[in-house]
């Protein structure tokens, strides 16, 4: 029965170097030691709260579904009647309009963090120091200097801490990430990456503080082109707003808090440069569909170019072609990869206690990075990155 509670250049050898380099790094989201063993021994599944019953809930709920490993205890929303549709929908047993409540109530072991992103470092927080392991969609929080705050919190609570995206696992990514360990294109040089549409209009906090493009768009590419080359160790970025007026579905007028338009260029060391653009102005018939064929990240290299078709969110091959060798597309299976499996991925890792490809530590560079462009953009400036993170993914 359920139970609703109301309230009130890139070469090999540089490669090899940087793998070393970065090897004894420790990774919040591999690194933790669950407390049950039962996990491990397939006695009982993985118990997950989930917090934010809207539009993206839609879209994580049925791969959580399928997983074998999970137990869906909670579903939480601040409209409680979202949270109660969503519990009736995948038959959650207990539902909550407040985190408070659902903390208190029937024990669960992870968080799946599913609510806008202004919300997600308070919630994300509060998961953490309940003693809970947390899954946070995109971005960990919408300030580095907060976001900075989960990881030694993690640590200290002896729980893991993961965010979306998850680009970093898909058959397409492993693939170009092998490709340039194996110096195929020579040395790689230039990478550039892009992602945008006309916006979300259902909405006002994707245009207000907390939100905007680049922390909503661009952060899937920053992770991509981050996790292929590496840190980046400098930033410098443009933003703009384009349409300082959106009109919602609802017919509300908003007026831009925030970027609209971002362009950002980031030194990862070495010679190598990349380049990421996104923003809420582009037209285009693929909209927010991501069923597209164009190319949406490309590099290139002293022996040859490599792009990925489709979206790094929603891969569908990848074309190389060499100063010896005519294009060949590969990579063409998504082999599983959903873009929505985060929460489910993330509670098979806790069970099996196998590390996890996706870290804190990245997704806090990847913010960081994000931050300084638009320090850079306000100050003209070039802004120096502190954070960093295991890399490379594949050895």
């Amino acid at each position: 029965m359920k139970e609703t509670h109301e309230t009130g250049g890139v070469t090999r050898r540089s490669f090899i170097q940087r793998m070393a380099a970065t090897s004894a790094l420790a990774m919040t989201g591999m690194a933790f030691k669950t407390a049950d063993a039962a996990y491990q021994k397939g006695e009982r599944k993985v118990k997950v709260g989930v917090i934010g019953c809207g539009s993206v809930s839609g879209s994580y709920l049925p791969v959580m579904v399928e997983s074998p490993v999970i137990e869906l205890v909670s579903a939480c929303d601040i409209i409680v009647s979202r949270a109660e549709d969503r519990a009736n929908q995948f038959n959650i047993p207990h539902v909550f309009p407040h985190i408070d409540k659902m903390l208190a109530g029937p024990h669960f072991d992870l968080l799946v963090n599913l609510t806008s992103m202004p919300a997600h470092y308070p919630l994300n927080r509060q998961g953490l120091e309940a003693g809970r392991h947390v899954w946070s969609e995109k971005p960990l929080a919408v300030r580095y200097e907060d976001a900075r705050q989960l990881l030694p919190l993690a640590r200290k609570k002896n729980v893991g801490l993961w965010a979306a995206p998850i680009t970093v696992l898909s058959p397409q990514f492993e693939f170009m990430a092998r490709t340039l360990a194996g110096g195929k294109l020579g040395r790689v040089t230039a990478a550039h990456a892009h992602y945008g549409h006309e916006g979300h209009l259902w909405s006002a906090w994707f245009f207000q503080k907390g939100g905007g493009s680049l922390y909503d768009l661009g952060v899937y590419n920053v992770t991509s082109l981050t996790g292929l080359l590496g840190p980046a160790k400098s930033v410098v970025g443009m933003t703009s707003v384009c349409s300082p007026v959106r009109t919602l579905t609802d017919g509300t007028d908003v007026k831009a808090e925030v970027a609209d338009n971002d362009m950002l260029i980031m030194d990862h060391g070495n010679g190598v440069l990349s380049h990421v653009q996104s923003g809420y102005n582009y037209g285009s018939a693929d909209g927010h569909s991501g069923k597209t064929d164009q190319y949406t990240i490309d590099f290139w290299g002293t022996e040859g170019d490599m792009h990925l078709c489709g979206y790094d969110w929603g891969p569908h091959g990848v074309d190389v072609t060499t100063l010896k060798e005519p294009r060949i597309r590969s990579a063409e299976d998504p082999a599983g990869y959903r873009w929505q499996n985060g929460g489910a991925y993330i509670a098979e890792r806790i069970a099996t206690g196998r590390q996890s490809l996706v870290t804190a530590e990245h997704a806090l560079h990847v913010l960081e990075v994000m931050d300084a462009c638009h320090e850079s953009s306000r100050t003209g400036k070039r802004i120096d990155i502190e954070s960093t993170f295991k890399w490379p993914l594949f050895a």
